[in-house]
């Protein structure tokens, strides 16, 4: 008999080795036996943190002047409506946390406006006119928030106090020309209701578009001017109705508290 010499174990030794691999790779899998797939963990946007931002937009203002007493110049509930449109804009600061979907926050604003307009009411007098103007010159606001979030777009409603400084003037004009005038400057309280969509463009930066209610109900103002016939001084009270809608862009920066992270 022939004997197997080393060199031919070595060989045969070293081919199972090859194709050892190569019939495993081959085998088709077990019945019922299904490899295990990768897992994708999507990407989590959170909206809790502080943030600071802006706004810009622009105010419809809806007043109405009714006379509270008759006098040489107009008779007792002539109405003067003044709605004029006009642009604002101002400074957000506020807070949210989220434990998702749900949000709720604070927050406060400032609004500086350039909202201003006037409109004339036909005195009882020949040629003459009253004329009566609204300038609000800020809106300051303090409101909670809730909101829903569906990963970085947060739908929310708004609503808390609000505060407007206005500027009303009462002027008497004799064919088109100011005979005389009464500015009053007054601070009124009111309340504010709103709704908002809000993007998370980035980690900590957003995007919104804001609606706002602002009602301040109505208030009493005597102003002082002269019968332009006489030359006397005249007193004219007036009930001034007033509320504000505005529609605003913005942007926020937020600051994410320690262990958040808007994406993970």
């Amino acid at each position: 008999m022939r004997r197997i010499g080393p060199g031919l174990v070595a060989l045969v030794v070293a081919a199972a080795a090859v194709a050892g691999p190569v019939d495993a790779a081959d085998m088709a899998p077990a019945p019922g036996y299904y490899p295990p797939q990768p897992v994708y963990a999507p990407a989590i946007y959170d909206w809790t943190g502080l943030y600071i931002g802006g706004h810009l937009g622009a105010g419809l203002l809806g007043d109405t002047y009714t006379q509270g007493a008759t006098t040489p110049l107009l008779a007792a509930g002539t109405t003067t409506n003044v709605h004029p449109v006009g642009v604002l804009g101002g400074a957000q600061i506020g807070v949210n946390y989220e434990f998702a979907p749900w949000v709720i926050g604070a927050e406060g604003s400032y609004t500086v406006s350039g909202v201003t307009g006037n409109a004339t009411a036909i005195s009882l007098e020949p040629s003459t006119g009253v004329r009566a103007t609204s300038a609000p010159q800020w809106l300051a606001a303090a409101t909670v928030r809730a909101g829903y979030a569906a990963n970085t777009l947060l739908f929310y409603v708004k609503g808390g106090a609000a505060w407007m400084n206005v500027d009303y003037t009462e002027d008497v004009l004799v064919s088109g020309v100011t005979n005389s005038s009464a500015r009053l400057t007054q601070t009124r309280t009111g309340f504010v209701a709103g709704a908002g969509l809000e993007y998370g463009m980035t980690e900590n930066l957003s995007a919104k578009l804001e609606y706002d209610f602002y009602d301040f109900g109505s208030a009493n103002f005597t102003f002082g001017v002269t019968d332009p016939a006489t030359g006397l001084p005249v007193v004219m009270p007036a009930t001034i109705k007033s509320d504000l809608q505005t529609l605003t862009v913005g942007l926020n920066y937020r600051f994410t508290w320690s262990g958040g992270g808007a994406f993970r």
